[in-house]
């Protein structure tokens, strides 16, 4: 087991390592940097198993840098938990000059792979890149403890092997890419995701940073360390094979570089590793596949590497194991996966070259536009029909931007995803056409003539189906086209490459489209920008109208932050029909759901403000502000009590939506009395991607005529309040794995509803969607059902409006009404004192302003007498700024009399005028 190092003294050495050694800017190595430490965490799942937790490995690396120059740390990006990502290099130190010339030659073997591999000095000097991955499956904890002990091992070592082996090398290393998990003792990470699921999803922190390094690392090889399964797994993998890969170019390595790895394990002496499983060798087709791109092994394939899930035999979990037998179990799970590490660097350098020759040689093959060879049986041992699995690549896929897109937004984010996969895309300089179509200037060209087709194509092309081939999968999906799966318009191109003046591109930009006329504006929702805009806008209090096609009006006043999120957000506005049907959205919709981290992040995807809820939670949950409860987990209304069912039946009587996932969703809701439906759920494998037919409706209009399913439903004995939006094709599979026949096979679903609408007798708007909206949060191009389901559900009620004139004419009103005739109290001679009286003035105007003013008063006199004193008037209010009505004026009077005053005896008065006045009438 490795040595762990007391964080206080590691601590210091790595601060002394950055005095010594400081990160430099360069590209020299090593490239070193002062890892944080944090505080000791005793309920870190690790300890237990006897291993090493996560506060200690900073430390530990901080040492390791302090004592070698070999040895290069960095906090490479946060977990989903917010936790340190730890990408270790370990290389023999390297100039900046010879760093360049490592770099130069590793892009030699991709743009110029004819030239690479036969430059002698590239051959020669050339540090043959390794990548290891380790706990990618948070309680999968061994294959951190194998990495750092590679590490000190090769840090601390003087012999002329260790050497020889990093002079030769360049090894990369992600410590624990799921560091939460590791803490937690969880498979997924923080946010509730299994990594080696989100390859081509990328929906995670962790499993970015893992696709950035297998990119950027170029390795030959790459190992991926997991547990358990007994005996130890190695790959390579049964069929179904990706029919995108050189499979030829792999498992030529793949199978003899296993059985090293085999041998190696049985030199360690276990009982328990006397043999290892390899599916490929041992396995039927589909016990263990690598067809789906979304593993790091398979996505790896693309990149040129001989990549490895290794599966460490023994496992160290469980509450009636001993701690004694946990460490015995992880201490041979460490070795296992060290032996894994070192067989294959040694099998790198015994095939050295042919390794080079041959990652050149995919790349080379993809230039050239050559089809995948036809690989004969027994190429290797156990190579047979079963195994090949071939697609036909086109010359090109054109992206169009425009008028030609359903969605720019949706264009934008798949050409990122092929652009940060290592796939290169054009953009054309100029209109063009092709194949009997016209494009925008601005489309996306992909020359399929490039040296990483492979991601490209099995990221685009449809799919196969291959139900008749396999009966059984590792796992699915079986198909997961992102052309057809993740929202955008993609044209293939058989045999065409547009002639038109491209440029490469490394990012896709935000196109948007907006009428320049001053009128009322329609946001049609076909991506989850649409939706983040609409949620957007309400949280800025402004009304906007659902409309009867499920598009959204957004008022001409509103226009400047329209154009804000159309211009952020590559959105598509089109102007307003003069008169409309729809709803009223008068502030951000809130809902409720359950059905786990994938409902909560595409809900928040949206913008939708989401709260989780379990049938013990309604109670709490929901408040008066939901308008929205979506359903994709169990749900029986006659099944609450007390609280929870106040509050669910308070929901619903004021008309609360709900939006239902999956085929428990129609059991909720013909049991809640809302909408009447059976829902038939396909087989738990049964993925892909679907053929539908859209019949119109606020939920499907403008959708896309295939779906993504990861396990589908459909619905039928449907109420009479139902309304069919959507239906599974006569032909419902396009690309996947699904049986034909059966109450869960494809003859049952073909015709079948997947989208179903209604309105309950109560009022509540209800929608019911058997396609995987949620699911892996994969289906991008579905997220628009969900959310304008959400619309929907909220206000189902649509009310038509037309414009109208109606009139009326004001008369000009200058108006001006005084109350009783104010009175002062007896005046008193001799004495000094200031006398008030009170009146009130009543204003009416329709002017554009007006004044309020009293003639001089002057004195009070009483026949032949006045008073020495002058009269004083005062107004509450003297002036208006624009029209007013019935405006309530105080009126002051003040007379003052001083002790030495004459004061005849009577009455003493004095008529004023009063005068509303206006300079603009």
């Amino acid at each position: 087991m490795p040595v762990r190092l007391a964080k206080a003294a590691a601590a210091v050495a790595a601060a002394a390592s950055l005095l010594l050694a400081p990160a430099a800017a360069s590209a020299a190595w090593p490239q070193q940097n002062v890892l944080p430490v944090y505080p000791d965490n005793p309920n870190d799942a690790s300890i237990p198993i006897g291993v090493i937790p996560y506060d200690e490995i900073a430390p530990k690396l901080n040492a390791l840098q302090a004592a070698s120059n070999r040895v290069s740390a960095r906090v490479a990006g946060k977990s989903s938990g917010g936790r340190d990502l730890y990408v270790v290099t370990v290389t023999w130190p390297e100039t900046d000059a010879e760093s360049a010339q490592q770099e130069a030659w590793k892009d030699k073997i991709e743009d110029d792979p004819v030239a690479a591999r036969t430059d002698e000095a590239l051959l020669a000097g050339y540090k043959t890149p390794l990548f290891v991955n380790g706990n990618i499956h948070g309680n999968e904890w061994e294959g951190t403890d194998a990495i750092l002990r590679v590490i000190e091992k090769w840090a601390t070592a003087t012999d002329a092997a260790t050497e020889t082996l990093l002079k030769r090398n360049r090894i990369t290393l992600n410590v624990t890419s799921n560091p939460d998990g590791r803490v937690l003792g969880t498979r997924p990470n923080e946010a509730g995701y299994d990594l080696n699921r989100d390859l081509t999803i990328i929906s995670q922190p962790e499993s970015r940073l893992i696709r950035d390094l297998t990119v950027q690392t170029q390795s030959l090889f790459l190992l991926d360390l997991h547990g358990y399964v007994s005996p130890t797994l190695l790959w390579p993998s049964t069929p179904p094979h990706n029919p995108n890969n050189d499979y030829d170019l792999y498992i030529k390595h793949g199978l003899p570089a296993a059985l090293d790895m085999e041998q190696g394990l049985k030199d360690l002496g276990y009982p328990e590793t006397q043999r290892a499983r390899i599916p490929f060798r041992d396995d039927e087709a589909g016990v263990w596949d690598d067809y789906p791109p979304i593993y790091v092994p398979s996505f790896a394939l693309y990149q040129g590497t001989i990549p490895y899930t290794i599966e460490a035999p023994l496992n160290p979990r469980g509450g009636s194991l001993s701690l004694e037998e946990r460490k015995r179990r992880s201490g041979i799970n460490t070795d296992v996966h060290e032996v894994a590490i070192n067989k294959a660097l040694a099998y790198m350098q015994t095939n050295r070259n042919q390794l080079i020759f041959d990652q050149a040689e995919l790349f080379r093959r993809g230039w050239a536009g050559e089809p995948t060879k036809d690989i004969p049986d027994n190429f290797v041992p156990g190579w047979g029909p079963e195994d090949n699995y071939k697609t036909t690549f086109p010359r090109s896929y054109v992206i169009p931007v425009g008028a030609g897109q359903r969605s720019n937004a949706a264009a934008k984010r798949l050409v990122d995803l092929i652009i940060e996969s290592n796939g290169r895309v054009t953009q054309a300089k100029a209109a063009f056409t092709a194949g009997g179509k016209s494009y925008a200037a601005g489309s996306y060209v992909i020359d399929m003539h490039q040296p990483l087709r492979g991601i490209v194509n099995t990221l685009l092309e449809p799919g196969l189906d291959i139900t008749d081939r396999v009966d059984d999968l590792y796992a699915g999906p079986a198909g997961w086209s992102h052309a057809l799966t993740w929202g955008a318009t993609v044209d293939t191109l058989t045999s065409e490459l547009p002639t038109v003046q491209t440029e490469r591109i490394f990012s896709a930009p935000a196109v948007s489209s907006v009428p320049t006329a001053q009128t009322n504006l329609v946001l049609d929702p076909r991506d989850a920008q649409d939706l983040l805009a609409i949620n957007a806008l309400l949280a800025k209090g402004i009304k906007l109208t659902r409309l009867s096609d499920g598009s959204v009006l957004i008022p001409a006043s509103a226009r400047a932050d329209a154009l804000e999120e159309a211009q952020t957000r590559g959105l598509t506005l089109t102007s307003a029909p003069a008169s409309f049907a729809g709803a009223t959205l008068e502030d951000k919709i809130v809902v409720a759901y359950n059905g786990g981290a994938e409902v909560r992040d595409v809900l928040k995807a949206l913008g939708f403000e989401a709260k989780a809820f379990t049938a013990a939670t309604l109670g709490t949950t929901l408040t008066d502000d939901v308008d929205v409860l979506v359903v994709r987990d169990t749900l029986d209304p006659a099944a609450l009590t007390g609280a929870n069912k106040a509050a669910y039946d308070a929901f619903i009587a004021r008309d609360g939506g709900v939006v239902g996932l999956g085929d428990r969703a129609a059991t909720y809701t013909t049991n809640a009395g809302l909408l009447t439906a059976t829902g038939q759920a396909g087989a738990s494998l049964t993925s892909g991607v679907a053929n539908v037919v859209n019949h119109g409706g606020p939920v499907v209009n403008s959708a896309q005529s295939t779906a993504w399913i990861f396990q589908p439903s459909w619905y039928s004995n449907l109420g009479p309040n139902a309304v069919v939006e959507q239906s599974f094709a006569a032909d419902p599979l396009l690309a996947g794995w699904w049986p034909v026949d059966g109450n869960q096979g494809q003859t049952n679903a073909a015709g079948k509803a997947s989208v179903v609408r209604g309105v309950s007798a109560g009022g509540n708007g209800v929608v019911l969607i058997g396609t995987s909206v949620v699911t892996r949060l994969h289906a991008k191009g579905l997220n628009a059902t969900f959310g304008r389901a959400i619309l929907f559900a909220a206000d189902p009620v649509s009310k038509t409006s037309v414009p109208g004139t109606v009139g009326g004419t004001v008369p000009a009103t200058l108006s001006l009404a005084l109350g009783a005739p104010a009175a002062f109290q007896p005046f008193i001679p001799g004495v000094l004192q200031d006398y008030t009286a009170e009146t009130t003035a009543k204003v009416i105007s329709t002017a554009g302003n007006a004044t309020l003013s009293v003639s001089e008063p002057g004195h009070l006199t009483n026949g032949a007498f006045q008073l020495a004193e002058p009269l004083r008037v005062e107004f509450s209010k003297s002036t208006w700024d624009g029209p007013v009505s019935n405006d309530e004026v105080d009126v002051a009077f003040k007379q003052l009399i001083k002790a030495n005053d004459p004061l005849r005896t009577g009455t003493y008065s004095k008529t004023l005028t009063f005068t509303l006045s206006t300079t603009q009438p």
